[in-house]
């Protein structure tokens, strides 16, 4: 038997935090109807994909070579929750950074990642950290990324 393609991955990984994300210091088009938030409350559902520059690393058969999904999804959710993060954008890239650093035989990474970002409904007069949000209203952002080492 010989494999010739692999695609790895966890799915529907869903992470939320309160504050520690940004939306700011972006390129504006006619297109942008969000305004900048310089700390805002974040929920992503995110996709991570990898694929092994040598596919017998997928096989497990070198267990220091084999890059397990929860490791995956441990180190997505560290970097979600440490990272501050300007965008959705430099959220992912910053999680693909890490895993082409943390797991040198991967030879691609990838992210599917969609943003629930709720919406603010109500700000308190005098204290602009209390805030009523309500569930976003679609379409919601989708972002697509693949990076490679190098």
């Amino acid at each position: 038997m010989r494999v010739t393609d692999h695609a790895c991955g966890r799915i529907d990984l869903q992470l939320i935090k309160i504050t520690g994300s940004a939306f700011a210091d972006f390129a504006r088009d006619e297109h942008t109807t969000l305004p900048e938030r310089p700390d805002r409350p974040l929920y992503v559902w995110l996709d991570v994909g990898w694929r092994y520059a040598d596919v017998a690393d997928a096989l497990g058969d070198n267990p220091a070579a084999y890059v397990a999904g929860e490791q995956v999804a441990d180190l997505a959710a560290s970097v979600f929750h440490q990272f501050v993060s300007l965008s959705i954008q430099h959220l992912v890239h910053e999680i693909g950074t890490r895993m082409l650093e943390r797991w040198p035989q991967l030879a691609e990474v990838s992210f599917e990642a969609q943003n629930r970002l709720w919406d603010v409904v109500g700000e308190s007069d005098t204290d602009p950290r209390l805030k009523t949000y309500a569930d976003p209203r679609p379409p919601f952002g989708r972002i697509g990324l693949v990076m490679r080492p190098g």
